[in-house]
């Protein structure tokens, strides 16, 4: 990193592909594992699937990761001198994923009943050790290549630099699960309208960026599929399809106009909203009015604006005071 002086104090947002890391990592940690128990053995023998977005991001010199992955293991084994050959499936692997939360989908070539026993073995042995291994990613991908997105402040050249700026290692963002769908019982006509504010420690011009910019947007989302086309008639979609819609008027740095809905509205019912950039001296506020609602959604969307928009996005960029 020979030049510096365009992200002085690591203020702007830097990303770097760890792709290739991630899937050297994974050949290196997983294959070989092995367990044996009552006359079964199972190895993993290969990586053979590994699809998805994995990324180092810094921002104001807080570096943290951020992925999704889904992975095929390929493995071997035996019950009673039978030959066995499978896969095991872990459909999501992110950032945001508690221990718990993993799935593995395990699948045995023929199986029949005298095979069976070695899925009791995979779910017994072999999964917890995986587990454990997984336990480890997040922290070893930051520390690994921190390096590529971070510049230290005694390598910060030609320009004054801020010394008391530290970079934050193996910080996992702020875990915020994505809306769940319920069943809602509407009442009255969809006129009710809300309005919020809230402030942020940034400028008019990047908050704009961060609710329009791809990149962040998946970032604050904590989902690498929330899609955004920052462009009028743009479309949006946000937690598998949860929130939806398209945006309808764009004033650069100054306001974002959409027409957005979430899965629980009727097809093809739209609601109304004006996102407003207020600059004062230190800080942005923004002014948020909603249209289009009825009881009881305009309370839910309310409490969703600052659960699943506001507080991700202040705790992902350092912006702002969770309340």
């Amino acid at each position: 990193m020979t030049t510096n002086w365009k992200n002085v104090n690591n203020w702007h947002w830097v990303e770097k592909n760890c792709i290739p890391w991630a899937k050297e990592y994974f050949k290196n940690t997983f294959v070989g594992l092995k367990e044996e128990a009552n006359g079964c053995s199972v190895e993993i023998t290969e990586i053979k699937k590994f699809n998805g977005d994995v990324d180092v991001n810094q921002r104001k010199g807080k570096v943290f990761a951020i992925y999704d992955i889904d992975c095929d293991f390929a493995i071997k084994g035996k019950v009673n001198d039978i030959d066995i050959k499978g896969k095991i499936n872990i459909p999501e692997i992110a950032h945001d994923t508690e221990e718990d939360e993993y799935v593995f989908d395990i699948t045995i070539e023929n199986e029949n009943s005298e095979k069976r026993p070695i899925k009791d073995l995979i779910r017994k042995n072999l999964v917890p050790t995986i587990k454990s291994k997984l336990a480890n990613f997040q922290t070893d991908l930051v520390k690994a290549n921190s390096g590529d997105v971070y510049i230290p402040p005694e390598k910060m050249t030609g320009h004054p630099t801020n010394v008391t700026s530290n970079i934050v290692l193996d910080k996992k963002p702020v875990e915020k699960k994505e809306p769940k769908e319920k069943e809602i019982v509407s009442l009255g006509s969809w006129n009710k309208s809300i309005t919020l504010k809230d402030e942020f420690f940034t400028s008019a011009h990047d908050l704009y960026d961060i609710f329009l910019n791809p990149d962040k947007v998946r970032a604050w989302t904590r989902s690498s599929s929330s899609i955004i086309e920052p462009k009028e008639n743009g479309k949006f979609e946000f937690w598998g399809g949860n929130v939806s819609g398209y945006i309808t008027k764009l004033v650069p740095d100054e306001s974002i106009s959409l027409k957005w809905r979430i899965k629980e509205f009727p097809e093809n019912h739209y609601t109304d909203v004006i996102l407003n950039f207020v600059q004062e001296s230190d800080r942005v506020v923004l002014n948020v009015k909603q249209s289009g609602l009825k009881i009881p959604y305009d309370e839910q969307v309310k409490s969703n604006w600052t659960n699943y928009y506001f507080n991700p996005i202040k705790t992902t960029f350092g912006v702002g005071l969770v309340l």
